[in-house]
């Protein structure tokens, strides 16, 4: 990354400016800053993506101003519709390493003007009544500005710019590795003899989906409505001279333009039955371990966002959208101030146990009221010794919950990141869900609830007792650990509570910095 910066903000930074390549500066790595009042604004200077950092007279070293930086343009990507998968490429490749010079790309100093009328100026266009938070200015800017894309030959905006940038250039491969089973379709084989062509591989891979499929029992409507959808979407690879192995996460990609290729407007039941079909296209592709368990996963979070991303064709990349959910974000969390004070004050003892395994594999925790739904996954996953590889869900009788980036296709209802376990009651039974390939069930039993006096907390989180070591990721589920515990006996011995206490918190906030 390169950073151009004028002398006064590289004094303040304490940063010695580079000089560089002028080609550097017209790169998608390049940026400039331009500080207006409160506000500093980051400009990619090929791409015009502006990113918003408040307070810049905070900023008295490098460090803590591209910390602020990162931070802010992770925020923005978060909203930007492009595959979730791809937001940590993006940022990885960015900021691997940042060198600053003085030195202007020549468009820079026009767009930078243009934001920070847009911006602070006396006829300025951003509504301030709303109090937008920086990723809202951010969106806000980017959508009055529309550039050249030479590979289209049109002026289109600035964040279809950016998004179609990311698809381009970030690709997310399935897992090299091939065996002697998969091998047999010839696709990247050791010799150059013996590989197939694209068209080729996909010819076999359809025969052997088929057969598959009716193995199952499928009917021949919904053998007929797979093959079809499989043969489409290897078409759409083939147009951007990839194979479904290539890219996990172009399958996004296919649902954001079907109806603008097709030419038709996919209602609510074709939309899903196209989704519910390259699921069971990405199962059969584990099934033959062409995809790893971790590419399947990847597979599906690409189907579930481009889903939940295709609800307008509006060509401005849904901004009103992507701007009442920020909003919509910023008071939920005032509302969730509320109910944790409130929540602050329960205490829960709750049983979980590993659903269909014998001899019973289980834990028995204790948990303040206030802790939120995605914590006590955590919680439950660490004790349990996952590694977080994996999607999961939480559901009770009314409700499927997930994190709002993961979306396993069950038709989750509610975020995670909004309800507490104080919610619940003395009775209550939750199902947790992990691995959707090797499908580990948790069954959790609310046994008792009390309330402690408002002078005093709860107190953290105890693992009071339980059996059995845990599962183990990719293994083939409770099947697989049955087979293991044969040999190794181990598995199934009562838990050490108090050895694992001083590490199990520790391990249930790794896996929480670990899907954040």
């Amino acid at each position: 990354m390169i950073i151009t910066v004028e002398n006064s903000v590289a004094q303040n930074l304490h940063v010695n400016p580079q000089m560089i390549n002028d080609l550097s500066l017209t790169s998608p790595e390049a940026w400039s800053v331009r500080t207006s009042g409160d506000f500093m604004i980051i400009m990619n200077n090929l791409l015009a993506l502006p990113v918003i950092v408040r307070h810049p007279q905070r900023f008295n070293n490098s460090r803590s101003f591209i910390t602020a930086f990162k931070q802010e343009f992770l925020h923005l990507m978060e909203q930007i519709p492009i595959p979730h998968a791809k937001v940590r490429m993006v940022r990885d490749a960015q900021f691997q390493d940042v060198r600053f010079t003085s030195q202007q790309a020549d468009s820079a100093p026009l767009h930078l003007q243009t934001y920070q009328n847009a911006l602070t100026g006396p006829n300025a266009t951003i509504d301030w009544d709303s109090h937008p938070s920086t990723v809202e200015l951010a969106l806000q800017l980017a959508n009055q500005t529309e550039l050249y894309d030479p590979d289209t030959d049109e002026t289109i905006p600035v964040l279809e710019l950016f998004a179609n940038y990311v698809m381009k250039n970030f690709s997310l491969p399935a897992h090299p590795t091939l065996n002697e089973h998969n091998r047999n379709y010839r696709y990247h084989s050791g010799s150059l003899n013996d590989v197939m062509n694209a068209v080729a591989v996909d010819e076999r891979l359809l025969k052997d989906y088929q057969q598959y499929l009716q193995n199952r029992g499928k009917s021949d409507q919904v053998i007929d409505r797979d093959i079809d959808t499989a043969d489409d979407y290897f078409s759409f690879c083939d147009g951007y001279e990839k194979t479904i192995f290539d890219d996990l996460a172009l399958v996004y990609n296919y649902l954001i333009q079907y109806e603008a290729a097709t030419a038709t407007r996919m209602t609510a039941t074709q939309l899903r039955d196209k989704c519910v079909a390259l699921r069971e296209l990405g199962r059969f592709m584990r099934y033959q371990r062409l995809f790893s368990a971790a590419d399947f996963d990847q597979f599906v979070q690409a189907i579930s966002q481009g889903a939940n991303d295709l609800v307008t064709t509006d060509q401005n990349y849904y901004f009103q959208r992507l701007l009442r959910n920020v909003q919509n974000q910023v008071q939920d969390q005032r509302d969730a101030l509320t109910v944790v004070r409130h929540r602050s004050h329960q205490r829960y003892q709750l049983t979980v146990t590993l659903a269909d395994y014998q001899p019973a594999m289980w834990r028995q925790l204790d948990l303040s009221g206030d802790t939120r739904l995605d914590g006590l996954c955590y919680l439950i996953l660490a004790s349990f010794g996952a590694k977080g590889r994996h999607l999961f869900d939480l559901q009770d009788q009314k409700h499927n919950y997930q994190l709002p980036i993961f979306d396993s296709g069950l038709g989750a209802q509610e975020n995670l990141l909004a309800h507490w376990l104080g919610e619940y009651q003395v009775g209550d039974e939750l199902l947790l869900t992990y691995d959707f390939g090797d499908n580990w069930h948790f069954k959790i039993k609310i046994d008792k609830a009390t309330t402690e006096s408002r002078l005093r907390t709860t107190g953290p989180a105890k693992l009071l007792a339980g059996s059995g070591r845990g599962i183990i990721d990719d293994i083939g589920g409770v099947a697989g650990l049955t087979d293991v515990a044969k040999d190794d006996p181990a598995i199934d011995r009562p838990l050490n509570v108090n050895k694992e206490q001083v590490t199990w918190v520790k391990r249930a906030e790794q896996l929480r910095r670990h899907y954040r």
